[in-house]
């Protein structure tokens, strides 16, 4: 499967973080997507597409994506997003279809634009901690094996959060 990245994942350490040893197996390639606007979450530090007639969104195309590694990210995007079709335009002016993780609308309230240079600047470190605690969450035997996903419920990324602080005080 063929996955369009436009935020966080398109950083090398969240895609390790995220999909562990498959992320440097992966063929990535510069691609865009249009009729997308790509906008910060209120709330979040992570970005969200807005339909936006003439707008495009440039990002990565994940080529070769398996099932073990969409499992991985479902876990990661959280129940908040969905999996859409969608038809990117790669470097060379190519179109290959793909899918795209989009906010279902909730939590996707905008309060500006979106840039990677300035995430990684001001919200990266703090960011891969608390993702680093989310991913540990994930059992990949529940996702697999029952064909759908398993959520995580937030209080105990919150407690196993806290407990992790506390070791450290």
């Amino acid at each position: 499967m063929d996955l369009f990245f436009y935020g966080t994942l398109i950083d090398a350490d969240v895609r390790r973080m995220v999909l562990g040893p498959a992320a440097d197996r992966l063929a990535l390639a510069p691609a865009r997507l249009g009729g997308y606007r790509r906008m910060a979450k209120r709330y979040s530090t992570a970005p969200n597409l807005v339909a936006r007639k003439g707008a495009a969104v440039n990002g990565v195309l994940a080529r070769g994506v398996g099932r073990r590694e969409l499992a991985r990210l479902r876990h990661y995007e959280g129940r908040n997003y969905r999996l859409s079709r969608c038809v990117v335009t790669m470097a060379d002016g190519k179109a290959l279809r793909a899918m795209v993780y989009l906010c279902d609308g909730q939590n996707s309230a905008r309060r500006g634009g979106w840039r990677l240079d300035e995430w990684q600047r001001r919200h990266k470190r703090a960011f891969l901690r608390v993702m680093c605690l989310w991913m540990a969450g994930f059992r990949e035997a529940g996702y697999l094996a029952r064909g759908r996903t398993r959520w995580i419920k937030r209080w105990a990324v919150r407690e196993r959060y806290s407990s992790h602080l506390k070791g450290k005080g």
